[in-house]
């Protein structure tokens, strides 16, 4: 049986390059949407482990406009100080991230899941990677070696989050 926990806390922003003079670093959010992680009041800031070492930040103001988002910390109101966050991801308590559209997943959720042919068990879910036009599934199949699978409807059917399962409905992708 596969070991569906969902994970307390989930990747939503990682931070970009330091913008304007008092401290805003480029906000890029999973979601595409700003307004949880302005609600959030504080945050989690990943280390260089990521969520490992993950230290609570607090959120002075999230500015949006047509050029995107930024992000002041407390701490952190000048660029050179902003700038040590660059790169790093932020978290969120599971409740407070972007609710999700139905057919929408959290990425945190996918990795993990058993990939299955015809009701049968082909591999696991190992990561999610960005893609050119859609995100890909890293499967690790059980024969042994990995196929990246592209989450499109032609490729992947039924998200079975329950069971932690998800149907590959090509299979000629896995070989």
């Amino acid at each position: 049986m596969n070991d569906t926990r969902k994970p307390d806390y989930l990747a939503v922003a990682r931070l970009g390059s330091a913008r304007g003079l008092e401290g805003g670093l480029r906000l890029i959010s999973y979601s595409g949407e700003f307004s949880h992680i302005a609600r959030a009041g504080e945050i989690l800031v990943g280390g260089p482990l990521g969520l490992e070492d993950a230290s609570p930040m607090k959120v002075l103001h999230v500015l949006e406009g047509g050029w995107g988002a930024s992000i002041v910390f407390e701490d952190y109101e000048t660029p050179e100080k902003a700038r040590r966050l660059v790169g790093r991801e932020l978290f969120l308590p599971r409740g407070q991230a972007c609710p999700r559209k139905p057919g929408e997943y959290y990425v945190a959720d996918l990795v993990g899941m058993v990939a299955t042919v015809e009701g049968l068990h082909a591999g696991v879910v190992a990561a999610v990677v960005e893609g050119g036009a859609d995100d890909l599934l890293e499967v690790r199949l059980d024969r042994g070696g990995a196929a990246l699978v592209p989450f499109r409807k032609e490729f992947v059917g039924q998200v079975d989050e329950e069971k932690g399962e998800l149907e590959i409905v090509s299979p000629w992708i896995l070989e």
